[in-house]
Formats: C-alpha cells, structure tokens, sequence
C-alpha cells in the first residue's frame, strides 16, 4: 500500500486499488486531490503490469463532491471561474477514466455527490452497499451538472429519468440505483462488497485486456453514430481484434479444450 496526503494506491496481481483518501471530509475534492487522482491514473494507464482498477473512497462516503471550504476564498472578493476549475481540474480526470485502456471498477460505499457522482459514473462497473446513494446535488448548489454527469447520468438512467432528478436534486438510494441499472452489484455490508469487488475485478485483470477496451469503446461511441455508422465501426474494431495474441489463444484454448490464458495483447 502506498498513501499520499489524499491518494491511497495499492497493487495486486495486476488490479491497481485507488482510494480517495479525506475520510474526515467525506473525501470531499481538493486541488490536491484531484491532481493527484491524475497523476495516478496516467501512471496506471502506461503501467502494463495493471490489467484493471477500482476506484473507491475510504470511510463513509464514495465523495460529496468539490470542497466548499477550499473555494472560500475565491468567492471573497468575487465568483470564481467555474468553468476553468471544470476545465482544467475536473474534466481531464474523467476522461481518464471513460478512455483507460483497462477497465475501472467502481466500490462506491455511501454518497456519491456532485463531482463525486460523476467519478462513480464513469466506472465500467459499480458495486454499491446498503449505505450508498447517488446524489445529483448540483441544482441545490445553483448548478448544473458537470465533469460528464448529464452525459453519463442520461445514459445510464435514461433522459426522461436524469432530468427530473437532476432539476430535484433528489438522493438515488442503493435499492433505486439497482432497479434503475444505475448499479450493477449490492451488498448489505461493506466487507462484502470488498471482497466481491476484488473478485470482479481479479476476473477482469485475468481477461483480454484489448478486447474489454474496444469494448468500451465501442459502448461510448455507439451513441453518437447512425446504425450503418455502428456496424462499419463494429466490423473495423474485430479486424484489429483478430490480429492479437488474445484472440489467437482464445481460439488454440477452444480447439485444444483448455481454458485460455490472456496476457492482454
């Protein structure tokens, strides 16, 4: 385990552990935070020993978002410059997130608010507790929705649905997030959840690696595309998968009847 000031970082058996690390605070982001957030992620996208993440908060909360208390100052004299803060602190974290080349599993235990909520949704996959609640809490703020949670927030839940919370501001709880697909696993307790979400992701790390990526891809970029416009990309995407190591020993595991062994390449 390595611990900066408010990162906590661990490495096993290819699964790197990020931990948003203010429990005092609710792991409210800082400046500090949030370059450090980067920093790492940037080293664990070049890293190829890390064949995937999970992205948690450690204490009671996932993250309520930006620290008020940091931005006292920049409303003292008068409004601040959101959009740069957004910009150039926010937006560069998440989509490292959304373009890691290896997948992201979310732990989130209890609120995950404001920026916070927008870290959680762009994890792959989200493991909640009992605990847990999505909080689009920008409207109560005077705000709209940022660092990609209308984006993200709309697709998961559908338009219909991300608006009226978001024009409420209203609290998802844990048993919402699953009817809703907001959140793929539950747990009553948080020692639960840990272990299930190392299990995901142990799963995860030992898969083709290349093949998760492009589907990733494939997922974000759909979105935006015509149908004749998706299946070009779809056919464009397997001529690349076709060429790797992965693919090839899926194929020699499936003719010899062993289990394939990935080395994500």
């Amino acid at each position: 385990m390595s611990q900066d000031t408010e990162i906590v970082t661990e490495l096993d058996q290819g699964v790197m552990t990020i931990g948003l690390h203010r429990p005092g605070a609710l792991n409210a982001l800082t400046h500090t935070m949030r370059n450090q957030l980067l920093e790492t992620l940037a080293q664990a996208r070049n890293a190829k020993e890390i064949r995937c993440l999970i992205l948690t908060g450690t204490g009671r909360a996932f993250s309520v978002g930006q620290d008020v208390r940091e931005m006292q100052e920049m409303y003292r004299d008068h409004p601040p410059d959101l959009g740069r803060l957004v910009r150039d602190e926010y937006n560069p974290i998440v989509d490292a997130l959304l373009n890691m080349p290896k997948p992201v599993v979310g732990l989130i235990h209890g609120p995950a608010a404001g920026g916070g909520l927008s870290l959680a949704l762009a994890c792959d996959i989200r493991v909640i507790t009992d605990q847990t609640s999505f909080i689009p809490a920008f409207v109560k703020v005077g705000l709209a929705p940022d660092t990609g949670a209308s984006f993200l927030l709309a697709r998961a839940l559908g338009w219909s649905r991300a608006l009226a919370l978001s024009l409420l501001g209203q609290s998802i709880t844990a048993e919402d997030a699953m009817n809703w697909g907001l959140a793929h696993f539950r747990f009553a307790t948080l020692e639960q959840a840990e272990i299930e979400t190392r299990n995901i992701a142990n799963n995860l790390a030992e898969g083709p690696t290349q093949a998760m990526l492009e589907i990733r891809q494939l997922m974000l970029q759909s979105q935006g595309l015509s149908w004749p416009d998706v299946l070009r990309l779809e056919a464009t995407v397997q001529d690349r998968l076709g060429q790797t190591q992965d693919h090839q020993e899926a194929v020699a595991a499936f003719l010899e009847r062993r289990t394939a062994k990935f080395l994500g390449q």
